[in-house]
């Protein structure tokens, strides 16, 4: 019970869990998640997952962690198509206007006349009165600030205790490779509440599939464990 209302305090106000990530990140590893946070963005994708971890290592491109995955004939062009192919663990949102198109209104030429004849500011004024109206009025589905890491928040512990366990004081692009390697073990969900899998099943998730990261590189004949191995064992 008291455990239950202690998340619930700590959803109340933000805290996903991840802090000890955030106050431990190397300049490098922060680098990593900002650029892990466009690669989701350029996928459509609104929360973040260890595919886009990984591509953020790569993209930031310094130390053994890019080091490792270069030598294994990876880089950010390459995993992105792999990971478009077996399909992320994320679906982009869907788009209202292409069900529209469907039914042969084209929203394109709507939204010209009402510019016309209404101007253009009213008309992206009250667009942006849309996209900002909550989902109980017709919005569509965005990730709070706690639905935003549930994907790679596992991970992100498993990064901290990675750098406990060899006593580093920063949290760097290694660890945080090491962590998105380790979840990728098990399907996606396996860590999640029924809360969380019903929050994320909006925005285009599905439990029980296999991690996408893990496909991506058994599919070039890598395996996790063995990348794992040589993170740690390499200087």
């Amino acid at each position: 019970m008291w455990h239950r209302l202690r998340l619930l305090a700590l959803a109340a106000i933000g805290d996903d869990g991840t802090a000890p990530l955030w106050n431990r990140l190397t300049p490098e590893g922060r680098d990593v998640l900002r650029l892990a946070r466009a690669e989701a963005r350029g996928l459509g994708h609104q929360c973040l997952a260890g595919e886009h971890v990984l591509l953020g290592v790569l993209r930031e491109g310094t130390g053994r962690a890019a080091a490792l995955l270069r030598a294994h004939g990876l880089d950010a062009d390459t995993v992105r198509a792999d990971l478009l192919r077996v399909g992320p663990s994320l679906a982009p949102p869907a788009d209202p206007a292409d069900a529209l198109r469907a039914l042969g209104i084209e929203v394109d030429a709507i939204r010209a006349r009402m510019a016309a004849t209404f101007g253009p500011d009213v008309v992206s004024a009250a667009e942006r009165r849309v996209r900002r109206r909550p989902r109980w009025r017709g919005g569509h589905p965005r990730p709070g600030p706690v639905c935003a890491y549930l994907l790679a928040r596992r991970s992100f512990h498993l990064a901290v205790r990675y750098a406990d366990r060899n006593r580093d004081a920063g949290i760097g692009p290694e660890h945080l490779l090491y962590g998105v390697l380790c979840d990728a073990n098990d399907p996606l969900g396996t860590q999640l509440s029924r809360r969380s899998r019903r929050r994320l099943t909006a925005h285009g998730w599905t439990a029980g599939r296999p991690n996408p990261l893990r496909l991506v590189l058994e599919a070039r004949g890598l395996h996790l464990g063995q990348l794992t191995t040589q993170l740690s064992s390499s200087p």
